[in-house]
């Protein structure tokens, strides 16, 4: 896996690849934060109408007695003043008479808690026997009095002040509902619904198994909430232990919400282990802990592992966007969100925050699986298109091998009018194998001779205006023409129009693979047309196909020069391994033809914007084979027999994992050596997917797939040689 560094990420935020994506995860950090803060208030205004306030309060050197001395007041105003390491305080306060019943509730940060009312105990929460408990809620009925009474609360406190009081109406003590707790009781539920709708749809339709994933997670979030609110709701799970057993779940959903972004990626084992390495650790850590250090020290490893997992899958993310990968950038986005999310989560819990900790996490939880299960959705959506484009492929690849026969039979016209019958015969031929049901085109061709245009072949074209198509053509800057039932040719020597074929009564419209076919015949008849009306003799077919290969490249949106640049550099390389200087000179002629095959790859794919589909990377890694079916039928011709090899080969990798699984000297050395020279000059230059890479990135990348990609032989001796051209480049005193 390629390396991130400063100074990559750095290129990147500079050349813009980056930035906007980070100013995204921005946004929607800020809107998640505003989303649980409001969610926060609501909550707390359920509990404003009952909470009790002006409570006097001191710090005792000794648990369990009244203190000496002054004592403060604790209201809304006036919060409590932190005094050094003391860990026990006693509140005080005098309760109105009440002609009613009420349930006294106190909520404290996992503090041991005793009551007292008129000095006599009411109520203990293992007050006298742990450092810390496993509940923050505690609760006691106090029955209807005609007098004032005197309340006295006695704490420790193992970790922070957390003072919360509230008279609530009469009822079980034991267990009241708070909305986080019902929150994540209902959304156990819907996720456990949503685990059986989508088991049942994904016996049906099996690509819909991955949602089971997202709804599965969604029950465990939803039971994380509702045990990490178990503390707030009830004091009968008050054992130490239960802090622990509370707080992991909770922990855990977002590492399990890591796992699920990271299971988008391919090559993603390593930071697999890497994050079930953390998530165990950190589990294990806060299990183990039993006093209220150990307590802490966990909760702090739990959130650095966590954002140390987050970080690391952001940082895989970050490679992606390197690649051609279906939905890398939303991916990117989440995994930055989670990283930020986790810092402030982590900021949350070390400031005891533990109740925006968990809106935090199970917000922004939601927010991720929302985008997973989305981009799950498409790509089922996508499955299900793709399987249609699977067998247009399948059929389409044999079709290339008609595009290399029309090319051959092009060639061999002599004349003009022999060219066009060919040439309509040809498409004819191509058109109904393609598709049986094509059996009653109409068509017709016309020259331009002068300003006017006369017609040499109809067949059942009652008007045609040849003039109409011309303009069209000026008009969208295209020379094949489609609609949805129909297309045009115009051919053109010297930027001149010289012809135009016309062809109607398509069936069952344009697929992207007919639209592919036809633009691939009429590069070849573009190409050949020229060579048809020279006087006298025809040109070198190697001459031809030069051209064909420009052709192909300025069509796909690249320039010719990445053409030049592989000859110039194969024949230096070719010279450095020790060939010969007329192989040297042959592999070079041949090696501008590697890509030829992409000729047939519809060009809807191949200038695409966003990142691949998986189908689509298929295809379009098929131009290896189709190159090699247009070429391989002149292998009665030296330059094109070596050019078909290299086209067939130079996109295998030494360590055996290319497109047909050679490895090391099985490759045919002349695809080893313009593999290096094509990726090479691939990397340094812009494309529309990505930005050109610096000279030394490219080297770098080179050097570190040595061995992998490469011939670790030739790719050193092409290194060398980069290094030589540099160094003299360096020593050219400037003008």
């Amino acid at each position: 896996m390629k390396k991130i560094g400063i100074n990559k990420l750095n290129d990147k935020v500079k050349k813009g690849g980056v930035l906007p994506l980070l100013g995204v995860s921005l946004i929607i950090l800020l809107l998640t934060v505003a989303v649980y803060f409001v969610a926060h208030y609501v909550a707390n205004s359920y509990t404003v109408e009952n909470r009790i306030s002006n409570w006097d309060y001191l710090y005792t050197e000794k648990e369990g007695t009244v203190p000496d001395g002054e004592l403060r007041i604790y209201n809304a105003q006036n919060p409590i003043v932190s005094e050094g390491k003391k860990s026990n305080i006693y509140f005080t306060k005098t309760l109105e008479p009440s002609d009613k019943a009420s349930n006294f509730v106190l909520i404290t940060d996992f503090a041991p808690v005793k009551i007292r009312l008129n000095g006599k105990e009411i109520y203990n929460n293992q007050f006298d026997k742990a450092e810390y408990v496993g509940n923050c809620y505690n609760a006691v009925t106090l029955e209807p009095s005609t007098q004032e009474r005197q309340l006295e609360v006695m704490l420790k406190l193992p970790f922070s002040v957390r003072f919360e009081t509230y008279l609530n109406p009469p009822g079980d003590p034991a267990l009241t509902l708070i909305p986080g707790f019902t929150i994540g009781v209902i959304l156990m539920g819907i996720g456990l619904l949503a685990v059986i709708v989508f088991g049942i749809l994904s016996a049906v339709k099996k690509r819909l198994f991955r949602s089971i994933f997202v709804a599965g997670l969604l029950c465990y979030a939803g039971l994380g909430l509702a045990l990490y609110m178990l503390p707030e709701v009830t004091y009968t799970f008050n054992t130490p232990r239960w802090l622990s057993i509370t707080a992991v779940p909770v922990h855990l959903t977002f590492m399990a919400v890591l796992l699920c972004l990271n299971g988008l990626f391919k090559e993603s084992r390593k930071t697999l282990i890497a994050i079930l390495f953390a998530s165990g650790i950190s589990a294990i850590a806060s299990i183990v802990a039993f006093n209220p250090l150990t307590v802490k020290m966990s909760v702090v490893l739990m959130c650095l592992l966590t954002t140390a997992a987050a970080v690391y899958v952001s940082r895989t993310a970050m490679i992606q966007l390197d690649r051609r990968i279906q939905y890398a950038a939303p991916i990117f986005v989440m995994c930055v969100f989670c990283t930020m999310i986790m810092v402030l989560a982590a900021i949350f819990m070390i400031t005891r925050q533990r109740i925006l900790y968990i809106y935090n996490v199970t917000i922004s939880s939601f927010v991720i699986m929302g985008v997973i299960e989305y981009i799950y959705i498409s790509e089922y959506r996508f499955e299900q298109k793709n399987r249609v484009v699977r067998g247009q492929s399948i059929k389409y690849s044999k079709s290339v091998e008609g595009i290399s026969r029309f090319i051959r039979h092009m060639l061999d016209c002599r004349d003009k009018s022999k060219f066009y019958e060919t040439a309509v015969r040809e498409i004819l031929d191509l058109i109904e194998k393609y598709n049986p049901d094509n059996n009653d085109i109409r068509y017709c061709v016309a020259v331009k001779e002068g300003d006017a245009y006369r017609e040499i072949i109809n067949n059942g074209i009652a008007s045609c205006n040849y003039r109409l198509i011309e303009e069209n053509g000026q008009k969208n800057e295209k020379d094949c023409l489609f609609a949805e039932t129909y297309f045009e040719y115009i051919l053109k020597d010297n930027g001149n129009v010289g012809a135009v074929l016309h062809f109607e009564n398509i069936k069952d419209g344009l697929d992207v693979f007919f639209i592919s076919m036809i633009e691939a015949t009429y590069c070849g008849l573009e190409t050949t047309y020229e060579d048809a009306f020279t006087d006298g003799s025809h040109r070198d077919i190697n001459v031809i196909f030069a051209e064909l290969a420009e052709n192909t490249e300025l069509d796909n949106g690249c320039s010719v020069d990445h053409l030049i640049n592989i000859r110039n550099n194969s024949r230096e390389l070719c010279l450095r391994i020790g060939i010969d200087e007329e192989r040297a000179e042959h592999i070079a002629i041949a090696s501008e033809l590697h890509d030829l095959g992409k000729i047939a790859v519809p060009k809807d794919i191949i200038h695409k914007d966003g990142r691949l589909t998986e189908e689509e990377r298929v295809i379009i890694n098929s131009h290896t084979e189709f190159g090699y079916m247009i070429l391989s039928a002149y292998d009665d011709d030296p330059m094109l027999a070596t050019a078909a090899v290299i086209a067939r080969y130079h996109h295998e990798r030494y360590d055996g994992n290319g497109n047909n699984g050679l490895k090391g000297e099985e490759i045919p050395v002349e695809a080893r050596v313009v593999t290096v020279c094509d990726v090479y000059d691939a990397l340094v230059s812009e494309r529309a997917y990505k930005k050109a890479w610096s000279k030394e990135e490219a080297m770098r990348y080179l050097k570190d797939n040595e061995g992998k990609i490469f011939d670790p032989a030739i790719c050193e001796k092409f290194l060398a040689f980069l290094s030589e051209e540099e160094n003299e480049t360096k020593a050219v005193p400037a003008q």
